[in-house]
């Protein structure tokens, strides 16, 4: 079964229907699988984990606690990770392919590419009778809990108006509560990249001293907010104290047109995410670099699969579970500061789980 499904990912690329193309038309059907509690005897599980790549670090920390959990349970040979490459059409491919292989003994732990997508792979998931937990994204209004599909076992993700909310606030301190910032946002379309500038928005009305000047997309994207930000600095020139950026990739751009500009230092930058590179600059003084957030692959890598799994075997019945178990965030995690920078535990570690709960780490319902 292993080297089959090797050979379903590597061939995942020749499949040439392209639901990709009408992702965005599906709507997630009301029950097209078997309709019942999972029967697969765990030996026969396969655990996938799909993603966009292992070139970023929290892909990388990902698969490595995605691993770790498949290990726990004696399925370390049954575990697989596909890449997307950050191509939707590509993932939709390969979780096609794996399905065709696998069936109702698949478990999908996937970060679909972009919210519009996942219909389709409910549908996809459906159809096999497998089972899916989605992490970050789905369209708005669709759910777990009303699509009326056992098979889409459940969504998590992170509530980012905290983590937006708290590095701007550990941002404008550095700042001492006065001047002017510019903001780098996520994909527009990503429920993360909403939440976490609500939060900063929510700080901004904390702080009637800071000034948003101005904010635009950097999709996410390093190069592109490196380039937004030496465009921000030659438009406002003199009055930009800070810049809060949607996450650290963005937020170690803007750095790095700051350190070009001269102007180290004289910037306070902030970031999401939790990426080692932004945690070491955090412990510097001198970097301007003040806050960022914990790190939450290892949970979702670990509690995703958990809970699939557990679907999968029957252990749980997704269709009579509350709705705060089939949509929730994790609990929240506090920011990472120049005084916690140093004691964060490794973001592929699952040890500190406990992972006879699968529902211990839900914080809340998503609403």
């Amino acid at each position: 079964m292993r080297n089959s499904f090797r050979v379903a990912a590597v061939a995942a690329g020749l499949v040439t229907v392209l639901l990709g193309a009408t992702a965005c038309a599906d709507a997630v059907s009301s029950g097209g699988g078997s309709g019942e509690a999972g029967q697969c005897a765990p030996e026969d599980v396969q655990l996938v984990q799909s993603g966009r790549g292992l070139d970023n670090e929290y892909y990388v920390a990902v698969d490595a606690a995605a691993r770790a959990f498949a290990a726990s349970q004696g399925l370390e040979d049954n575990y697989h990770w596909i890449a997307s490459d950050g191509d939707s059409s590509k993932q939709l491919r390969q979780i096609k392919s794996i399905l065709a292989k696998g069936g109702e003994c698949v478990v999908l732990n996937v970060d679909a590419n972009e919210s519009s997508l996942v219909p389709s792979i409910v549908k996809e998931a459906e159809n096999a009778g497998a089972w899916l937990v989605t992490q970050w994204n789905r369209p708005d209004g669709v759910a777990p809990e009303t699509s009326d599909s056992p098979n889409w076992v459940a969504h998590m993700s992170v509530d980012g108006v905290p983590q937006g909310y708290e590095t701007a606030k550990a941002l404008f301190e550095r700042m001492g509560g006065s001047g002017s910032i510019v903001a780098l946002q996520g994909i527009l379309d990503n429920p993360p990249a909403k939440e976490r500038f609500e939060g900063l928005q929510q700080a901004l009305e904390e702080y009637p001293g800071i000034t948003l000047l101005e904010d635009q997309t950097a999709e996410w994207s390093r190069t592109s907010a490196q380039d937004i930000t030496q465009t921000f600095l030659t438009k406002y020139p003199g009055q930009i104290g800070g810049v809060w950026a949607a996450n650290d990739s963005m937020a170690l751009g803007a750095l790095e047109a700051i350190k070009n500009a001269g102007q180290q230092g004289t910037i306070a930058v902030s970031g999401i995410d939790g990426l080692s590179e932004a945690i070491d600059l955090v412990q510097d003084p001198a970097s301007g670099y003040v806050a960022t957030s914990q790190s939450t692959a290892a949970a979702q890598a670990a509690f995703g699969l958990a809970i699939g799994l557990a679907a999968a075997t029957g252990q749980i019945d997704p269709s009579s579970e509350p709705a705060e178990h089939r949509s929730f965030y994790l609990k929240p995690l506090p920011a990472v500061t120049p005084d916690t920078a140093s004691s964060l535990p490794d973001p592929a570690d699952i040890s500190g789980f406990d992972l006879t709960d699968i529902w211990s780490e839900v914080g809340g319902p998503i609403t």
